[in-house]
C-alpha cells in the first residue's frame, strides 16, 4: 500500500469520479483508476461502486476512508513535526462562514501571508455543521463556526462575538413594526446548517413568529440584494450589515442581547497535533482579535469602514 494510492482514493471518493479526482491531483485518469484496482486487489474488497448519480463508495470503502484519511493526516503531522524547528510552512486548510470570511478575515489573511509567506493557505466557505463534519474528516485543518459545540472530538477557541440583527429594507423603521410584518414576509437565509439560520428559526419559535416562507440562497451578496430590494428579510452580523455595499437601503432591527451575542469559535481535531503553520495562525487570530478589542494597531487595522447605520429608538430599547 502506498501513499499515492491512498491520496488517489481519498480524491476519488470526495470528488464521486475518477476524471475529477484525475484533475484535483494533476494525473490522468487511467492512472487513478490502475491504483485504484491495485488498491482493491491488495486489500481485497471493492472500494467503489459505478451508480447513475456517479462513483459512490461501498461500505468497505467507507470503512476504509476514515483509515486512509488518518493514515495521510499522520504523515503530515510527521513531516510537520520534523520542520516545526523551522518557520512554518506546508499546507494549511481552513474553512469558514461566508459572514466571517467577507468581514473578518481578509486583514487576518493577508497579515497571515505577510508573516508566514512558505504556507500554502487555503479558505472553503461553507455553513457551521459542514464545516464541523469537514474538519472531523480531516478535509480541513480548522474552521470558523458559529457557537461552541458539544464535540469532545474537537478543540474549540473563542476568537470574538458578533451582534446579531434582523435586516430588511427601508420600508420598516422600527423591530415592533415588521415583527407585525414577519406572517407575510419571505425570510432569506443559507441552507440547513447555518448557524444563524438555526439561531433565527430559535428565535421565531420563542416569539411565535411564523413567517410566510423561507428562501435558501447561496451566497451573501444574494441575500444582501434581495433584503435590499424589499424582497425579505434576514438575520446576519451587524458588522456585515454595516460594511455592505447597500446599507443605504437596508435598515438595522436589534433583538434581545440573549439571542443576538454570539460566539464565533475556531474548531480543529484534538487528536491532531498542531503543525507549525497552525500555531502560527492560531496565535495571530487570538492577537488579531485581542488587538481590536483594545483598539488595532495600525498593522491590523481594517480600512476605513462606512458610518453605521442609525437605529430607530424603538429597536435600542430592546436591546
Amino acid at each position: 500500500m502506498e501513499m499515492r494510492q491512498l491520496k488517489m482514493f481519498c480524491a476519488v471518493a470526495e470528488c464521486g469520479s475518477f476524471t475529477a479526482a484525475a484533475e484535483k491531483i494533476h494525473t490522468v485518469q487511467s492512472n487513478v483508476t490502475m491504483r485504484i484496482k491495485e488498491l482493491e486487489s491488495e486489500l481485497g474488497q471493492s472500494l467503489f461502486v459505478r451508480k447513475k448519480s456517479g462513483i459512490v463508495l461501498t461500505l468497505a470503502g467507507q470503512t476504509f476512508q476514515g483509515y486512509a484519511r488518518r493514515i495521510l493526516q499522520l504523515t503530515e503531522e510527521s513531516r510537520s513535526a520534523l520542520l516545526a524547528s523551522a518557520a512554518p510552512a506546508g499546507p494549511l486548510r481552513l474553512g469558514s462562514m461566508e459572514t466571517t470570511a467577507a468581514v473578518r478575515l481578509p486583514s487576518l489573511l493577508m497579515r497571515f501571508r505577510e508573516k508566514c509567506p512558505a504556507v500554502r493557505l487555503s479558505l472553503a466557505t461553507d455553513t457551521t455543521a459542514a464545516l464541523i463534519k469537514a474538519v472531523e474528516d480531516y478535509r480541513l485543518d480548522g474552521a470558523f463556526i458559529g457557537g461552541l459545540q458539544r464535540n469532545t472530538a474537537l478543540v474549540q477557541e473563542e476568537m470574538f462575538e458578533e451582534e446579531l440583527v434582523l435586516a430588511s429594507s427601508r420600508d420598516y423603521t422600527s423591530l415592533a413594526e415588521l415583527s407585525r410584518a414577519i406572517p407575510k414576509q419571505t425570510v432569506l437565509v443559507f441552507r440547513t446548517g447555518c448557524f444563524y439560520r438555526s439561531t433565527l428559526e430559535h428565535w421565531f419559535y420563542q416569539t411565535g413568529l411564523a413567517p410566510n416562507e423561507v428562501m435558501e440562497m447561496g451566497t451573501l451578496d444574494g441575500i444582501l440584494s434581495c433584503v435590499a430590494s424589499g424582497m425579505g428579510v434576514t438575520l446576519l452580523p451587524r458588522t456585515v450589515i454595516e460594511r455592505c455595499h447597500l446599507r443605504s437601503a437596508l435598515s438595522i432591527h436589534r433583538i434581545p442581547a440573549e439571542i443576538a451575542n454570539v460566539k464565533t469559535v475556531f474548531i480543529r481535531r484534538n487528536d491532531v497535533l498542531p503543525s507549525s503553520a497552525m500555531a502560527a495562525f492560531i496565535a495571530l487570530s487570538h492577537e488579531r482579535w485581542a488587538w481590536e478589542l483594545d483598539g488595532e494597531p495600525d498593522a491590523m487595522r481594517s480600512p476605513a469602514q462606512p458610518e453605521a447605520i442609525a437605529l430607530s429608538a424603538a429597536d435600542s430599547s430592546l436591546h
